[in-house]
């Protein structure tokens, strides 16, 4: 049984800072400040352990690399999305907010503003351009009626909505001229899925008419004076044959036909065991894509993955998901840092072992960096990795 880290409390202007990870494989330590700030993990979690009733309201918190976890602020609904910019720390609150983390420790929390007539509904993603403009995309409701929408520097500057049910995935991009591209699907006549991607409020089909298909993130590239390389991740195909994969809007505006994965062996299974496959989240080095997932194996469920252009490679988990009927992980979001793959997400395992006592265990936020598995905070209770920003 691994040990749990020491905790401790310091001040550290207005943050609460708490050292209270430990990785996976290693030995438990504590430091008393958070220094590793290449890159932060952003996310949520209940700061010690409770039962029931007595748990205290989670908060939105940041943690570094050590584990080394700082206390953002409270939040009811809680952090969705995160991005950088200028060595700071952007976050979408799904309470109607966005909160600015600075170089200097200052939080800042911005109200999203609602004219006459709109209601907060939820937030789904938040991205900072290149000129330091912040865009948040979410959905409002007014007269009933929901509507995808997004805000510039917490200003509603659009709300649309689609015939047939739509939704926006977490996760936005915004380019250098004030494009935003959303994420997301919408079911047509057919009763089949589109996935789409909405340039300004205005929709666009990707591969139309062709099975089932997902947008989940998008990720500004290279930009031109003609516009921007734009790249969408998602999945194509129905539920027995769904694979992973993404796609490039060049800067004419042309989109590319999908690029999937590779469907490969898959936790020691048949290839054939390898259902289906979705990517979560996507990021763009140079011209390399990476993208963060999970793939459907057949009596393992949802194993989590990266993959390298088409490569597919296995993160790794301390259960057996073969056994465990309860175990699970999900990875969100992904970024390389020094050449390595980091890989942020939840984990759940069900055969956690307390006090000489198995029990249903909690949700825990993990990273992977290099395909090493980490384990964030031991001494919280529940506790949600929701993004990754690496500073530049």
């Amino acid at each position: 049984m691994k040990n749990i880290l020491y905790i401790f409390l310091i001040s550290c202007f207005s943050f609460t800072i708490i050292s209270c990870a430990k990785k996976s494989g290693g030995s438990s330590g504590s430091s008393s400040s958070c220094n590793n700030s290449k890159a932060s993990i952003v996310g949520n979690a209940v700061t010690e352990k409770c039962s029931g009733t007595d748990c205290p309201v989670s908060k939105i918190v940041i943690w570094d690399l050590d584990g080394c976890m700082m206390v953002v602020g409270d939040s009811v609904m809680g952090a969705v999305d995160a991005a950088s910019h200028n060595n700071s720390i952007y976050i979408a609150d799904d309470g109607g907010f966005y909160w600015i983390v600075g170089a200097d420790n200052k939080i800042e929390k911005h109200q999203l503003n609602y004219p006459s007539g709109y209601k907060n509904s939820e937030v789904t993603g938040i991205s900072v351009n290149s000129i330091g403009d912040v865009y948040v995309a979410g959905m409002v409701v007014k007269n009933g009626k929901e509507y995808n929408a997004y805000w510039k520097n917490g200003e509603l500057v659009k709300a649309f909505r689609e015939n047939g049910t739509t939704s926006s995935e977490k996760h936005v991009a915004a380019d250098s001229k004030g494009n935003i591209f959303i994420p997301g699907w919408r079911i047509d006549a057919h009763h089949n899925t589109d996935g789409v991607i909405w340039i300004n409020g205005n929709i666009k089909i990707l591969e139309p008419q062709s099975g089932d298909v997902e947008a989940t993130d998008a990720v500004v590239g290279s930009e031109t004076a003609s516009g921007s390389n734009v790249w969408i991740s998602g999945a194509h195909g129905d539920s027995n044959s769904s694979l992973a994969g993404y796609w490039r809007r060049k800067p004419n505006g042309n989109i590319n036909e999908i690029t999937k994965v590779t469907r490969v062996r898959t936790y020691n299974s048949p290839k054939g065991w390898a259902k289906f496959s979705r990517a979560s989240s996507i990021f763009v080095k140079g011209s390399t894509v990476y993208m963060a997932g999970t793939v459907n194996v057949i009596n393992a469920g949802e194993v989590p993955v990266y993959w390298k252009e088409k490569t597919q490679h296995e993160l790794p988990v301390e259960f057996n998901l073969n056994t465990c009927d309860y175990c699970r992980t999900e990875p969100n979001d992904i970024a390389v840092l020094d050449g390595k793959v980091l890989v942020v997400g939840d984990y759940h395992d069900r055969n956690e072992f307390v006090d000489y006592t198995y029990t249903n265990g909690e949700d825990k936020a993990v990273y992977w960096l290099d395909k090493k598995l980490h384990i964030l905070c031991e001494s919280c209770g529940s506790s949600y990795a929701v993004a990754v920003v690496v500073m530049d």
